[in-house]
C-alpha cells in the first residue's frame, strides 16, 4: 500500500519478507527495540496482523502494532519480601522468569510489540491471495499422481479427506492470516480430486489412470516460491 492508503488505528496485514532490510536487521538501542527487532524477525516470511499506529521518521513507512504473547515476566519484591529472602538491605530487587500452573505448563501473559516497516508491506485485511498458476498445476499433479489405480469409491474417500482438510485450514485461517495460502492450495488439492471422480463416473472406468486423462497434469512444473 501507499503512506496515503493508510488509515492510523485500521488492521491490515503485513507480508514480511524472508530477508528484512538492513535497517530491521540490526539489535536496537534499547532492550524494546532489541524485542521488536527479534520478534520481526521470527515473522520472516509469514503475513501477520498489524494495527497502524504512527507514521515513521522515514519516508513511506508505518509504526505498527500487534499483539505478541509475553512468557517472561518481572516482577518487584517488596521490602518485606527481600528481607524474608535474607537480601541486603538498602536497594530493590527484581524476580524474573516464567510463571507456571500446577501442571507445570507455562503461562504466556498479553503484550504487544511495535515495529516500524514500510507501508508497501500492509495489505487490506479481505484481500485474497491468488494461487500462482505453477503452483495450482504442481499440486493439480501431485493429486493425479496419488489417484493412480485408485477406484472410484477411494476416489470419493480421497475426496471427502480433501474437503476435510480444506475446512480445517479455512478455520485457522480465521486467526491466523500466514495460513491463507494453505487455503488456496487445499482448494486446489480438493477441486482435482472432485475432477477426477467425475472423470471416473462419466467414462465409468473401474480404476484411474492419468496416463489416459487428457486433463492430467503428469509432469508438475517447478514452483516459484519468489517472483523475480
Amino acid at each position: 500500500m501507499r503512506t496515503g492508503d493508510v488509515v492510523v488505528g485500521e488492521t491490515y496485514i503485513a507480508s514480511i519478507p524472508q530477508r528484512l532490510p538492513e535497517e530491521l536487521r540490526r539489535p536496537g538501542d534499547t532492550p524494546e527495540q532489541w524485542r521488536a527487532n527479534m520478534q520481526l524477525h521470527l515473522v520472516r516470511g509469514r503475513r501477520i496482523t498489524v494495527t497502524v499506529t504512527g507514521f515513521g521518521e522515514e519516508p513511506n513507512m508505518v509504526v505498527v502494532s500487534r499483539d505478541v504473547p509475553a512468557g517472561r515476566v518481572t516482577l518487584r519484591l517488596t521490602a518485606e519480601q527481600a528481607e524474608a529472602l535474607d537480601l541486603a538491605e538498602g536497594q530493590e530487587y527484581e524476580i524474573t522468569g516464567i510463571v507456571t500452573d500446577e501442571d507445570g505448563q507455562a503461562i504466556a501473559f498479553p503484550g504487544t510489540v511495535a515495529h516500524t516497516i514500510p507501508a508497501r508491506w500492509l495489505r487490506p485485511p479481505g484481500e485474497r491471495l491468488v494461487l500462482h498458476p505453477d503452483t495450482d498445476l504442481f499440486h493439480r499433479a501431485l493429486v493425479c499422481r496419488d489417484a493412480d489405480g485408485m477406484t472410484p469409491p477411494e476416489i470419493d474417500r480421497a475426496a471427502e479427506k480433501a474437503l476435510e482438510q480444506l475446512q480445517h485450514v479455512r478455520g485457522l485461517a480465521l486467526e491466523d492470516p500466514n495460513v491463507d495460502h494453505s487455503v488456496l492450495t487445499s482448494e486446489a488439492d480438493h477441486r482435482e480430486w472432485l475432477r477426477i471422480a467425475e472423470r471416473v463416473r462419466a467414462a465409468g472406468l473401474a480404476v484411474y489412470d492419468p496416463r489416459a486423462d487428457p486433463d492430467a497434469v503428469e509432469q508438475p512444473p517447478l514452483v516459484r516460491f519468489r517472483e523475480p
